[in-house]
């Protein structure tokens, strides 16, 4: 929906990960650099933002699911709620690096 919509995607035209300040030293990435995020189920390669429009605990990574040239969500759990059959797409463990 964010891509439909011209000013929200002029604000935000392309997906990125949020890293923590520390977690960036501790990598060496700065603001913009690529970053390399690998799944079980697979890897992305995005720009950094660091201290950006958010800033995610320590350990811990955001990537928007808005861009569809940056499928995050191809990343993340294949799992389904046994209820709602809604995929989980929310979260999973990945391992950063500097790309």
């Amino acid at each position: 929906m964010t891509r439909r919509i011209p000013i929200l995607h002029q604000a935000v035209p392309n997906a990125y990960v949020e890293l923590h300040p520390s977690d960036a030293r501790r990598l060496g990435v700065r603001n913009g650099d690529r970053v390399r995020l690998t799944s079980r189920r697979g890897s992305l390669t995005l720009p950094a933002q660091i201290d950006g429009r958010g800033r995610p605990p320590e350990g811990q990574v955001f990537v928007p699911f808005f861009d569809e040239g940056m499928l995050i969500n191809e990343v993340t759990l294949d799992a389904y709620c046994p209820i709602s059959n809604q995929p989980d797409y929310k979260k999973c463990a990945v391992k950063v690096e500097r790309a």
